[in-house]
């Protein structure tokens, strides 16, 4: 809208985003519509939601969540310790058996 006495510049600027917002909730509604249409005519369409999406949106919601969670407290470190492996054949360095198999490293 252009600026006139009746209607000032600031004036203008703000009836441009109601006509704005106006347009958007328009487009949305028609959108609405549409799925209506589609679903009333057994037809897909991308806002209806099926099992599949429905389940492939909450995964991605629970995988979103989780990133957020690992970002805000990121996991400590941790310190694995495995089982000594038990040496079948010896260590190969110079070792003595003491008495009731004690070993005794050199």
């Amino acid at each position: 809208m252009n600026p006139s006495p009746v209607y000032p510049a600031h004036s203008s600027r703000l009836n441009g985003a109601d006509e704005e917002i106006k347009r958007r909730k328009q487009e949305v509604l028609n959108g609405v519509l549409a799925a209506l249409a589609a679903q009333e005519d057994g037809n897909d369409h991308p806002q209806l939601l099926t099992p599949q999406r429905r389940e492939d949106a909450y995964l991605d919601e629970l995988k979103r969540r989780e990133h957020e969670e690992m970002a805000k407290r990121p996991p400590l470190p941790q310190i694995i310790v495995t089982r000594p492996v038990v040496e079948v054949w010896g260590d190969f360095r110079d070792t003595r058996r003491g008495r009731y198999g004690a070993i005794l490293m050199e």
